[in-house]
């Protein structure tokens, strides 16, 4: 039968061993995400009631939305077609905020500018220089898609952030950037970052938009 030391140094030994393969977890998979990890909500339940009433309360759907245009982004001409095949090579996110905290066109020009953050109004909307000739679109979330001061529009619940893939950019870098400004605007406007499905983002699905990134990156190597 063990004696009470046995035992003890038995235990310490099991707690010294789980300590070192947290510690060499660590080490190998980096360090963890600010972003919080929330189960809570899937964020398009909460926008429907609050915007069934109106077409402009419809979400902006990825493929609604062409980078490389200055054309009407909310051009409902646009094939279903080219949305599927354009789909994989997109990164898209959402920042939510209340019915009461809405985010405003001249909030969010402000905040661009006051945090010397390279971009471009392209009319109501955004598009977000990174590196080179790389950049996303920062949006209304909710159709139109964009603000139109002229007609009233100017605030809105939920803003999308959508990275098209490149061939000759470095996805990664891009992505990576993308998340650091995501941060900053929630941060600044309390709001919650959800991924491209409208839920809460969290640290595996920024895993996953970065391996997709590489992925791609590494078939347009050749």
């Amino acid at each position: 039968m063990m004696i009470f030391s046995e035992i003890l140094v038995l235990f310490l030994a099991l707690v010294i061993s789980v300590t070192l393969v947290l510690m060499l977890r660590k080490l190998f998979f980096g360090r963890e995400t600010k972003i919080k990890i929330d189960k809570k909500v899937n964020s398009r339940e909460l926008f429907e009631s609050a915007t069934s009433k109106s077409s402009e309360g419809e979400f902006v759907e990825e493929g609604n939305l062409d980078e490389h245009s200055k054309t009407d982004i909310s051009d409902p001409s646009q094939q279903e077609e080219e949305i599927a095949n354009t789909h994989s090579d997109m990164i898209t996110l959402h920042l939510q905020n209340t019915e009461e905290s809405k985010f405003s066109y001249d909030a969010i020009k402000k905040f661009l500018s006051s945090n010397n953050i390279e971009h471009s109004d392209e009319g109501g909307w955004f598009k977000i220089s990174i590196e080179e000739d790389d950049s996303f679109l920062l949006v209304n979330g909710l159709n139109p898609g964009k603000f139109i001061p002229e007609d009233g529009l100017i605030e809105t619940p939920i803003m999308t952030l959508i990275y098209s893939f490149k061939s000759k950019a470095n996805s990664v870098s891009a992505f990576s950037k993308m998340i650091e400004i995501t941060q900053l605007i929630a941060e600044s406007f309390e709001s919650e970052i959800l991924d491209s499905d409208r839920n809460s983002l969290t640290k595996q699905m920024v895993d996953h938009y970065s391996e997709a990134a590489e992925e791609f990156d590494l078939k347009n190597l050749t």
